[in-house]
């Protein structure tokens, strides 16, 4: 009998049985969160994505999540078919179907054959897209944010968990920012007063998205999905997009939502990326003095 890898027997009496042995799918990165296999089960291909608690524990990423949105990663996968269900209800992207799940251990969904996106193959119809799909997810308001399954955090409690975030970070980060920066950053935090919150993705990346047979967009990584400011993934968003791209995402985007003013938060968000390393980047200044949007 085939098994599936890293998975008890009692895990696997419930999950479709695999007909071929799963094959290993490499790593993105060392850090990653999951280990992935291809499974050619009974009812089709799916992917496994088994959690990897010892880089979760050292990913400075989930620190800054679990602790700014009381996420509760990995337990929160347990619930991760809530958030393959709402992508599904009012994103434009596909999303893999959910199969089964596991808190603090596994998630299987089918396996959506295509392309990885790369920053080689964007394409201005692929931004077009991005911006249809981040507009829709946008649009919808929320009076509390937090995690996806259970948002129950105030506006009151935003400036004061950016601020407890951004220490938190700083104690584990092995460069040291500059006090002055550090200092600008707080009060500019405490000073933040938001009431809108909608659906973000605080990994934002290329390679969490893939280009489907039929045309079709993919988002295929939903674990840090959560209820948050959009300003804070369209702070992200501008280290992803090149002059020309961006111009082109927000003449569809605002078709949707009016751009918000970035200028009174921007700064706040760069650094709190950084330290969340969630592009990988390790030069501050050069970070900072990014090309913005608008």
């Amino acid at each position: 009998m085939v098994s599936y890898p890293l998975l008890s027997e009692q895990q696997q009496k419930l999950l479709p049985a695999l007909i071929a042995p799963a094959i290993s799918i490499p790593a993105l990165f060392e850090d990653s969160t999951h280990q992935l296999w291809y499974c050619e089960t009974e009812l089709g291909a799916m992917v496994l994505k088994v959690c990897n608690h010892q880089s979760v524990n050292k990913s400075t990423f989930w620190l800054g999540m679990n602790t700014l949105f009381d996420m509760d990663f990995p337990r929160s996968l347990g619930a991760i078919q809530t958030t393959h269900q709402l992508l599904a209800d009012h994103g434009t992207f596909k999303v893999p179907p959910y199969i089964a799940s596991q808190q603090s251990s596994y998630v299987l969904s089918q396996y959506l054959i295509g392309e990885d996106v790369t920053e080689n193959n964007v394409t201005d119809e692929l931004i077009s897209e991005l911006a249809r799909h981040l507009a829709s997810l946008h649009q919808q308001s929320f009076t509390k944010w937090g995690g996806l399954h259970q948002p129950n955090l105030t506006s009151e409690q935003w400036p004061v968990r950016l601020q407890q975030t951004l220490l938190a970070l700083l104690e584990t980060h092995p460069t040291n920012i500059p006090t002055d920066l550090v200092d600008k950053v707080i009060k500019q935090m405490a000073n933040i007063q938001l009431d809108s919150w909608t659906v973000i993705m605080p990994d934002l990346r290329w390679d969490q998205l893939r280009t489907l047979e039929n045309g079709d967009i993919a988002v295929v990584d939903l674990d840090a999905f959560v209820i948050g400011p959009r300003e804070l993934e369209l702070v992200l968003l501008e280290y992803l997009l090149t002059p020309q791209q961006a111009e082109v995402f927000l003449n569809v985007y605002q078709s949707y939502l009016p751009w918000p003013d970035l200028s009174n938060q921007r700064l706040s968000y760069r650094l709190l990326l950084f330290l969340m390393n969630v592009l990988g980047e390790t030069d501050i200044d050069k970070w900072l003095h990014h090309r913005v949007i608008v």
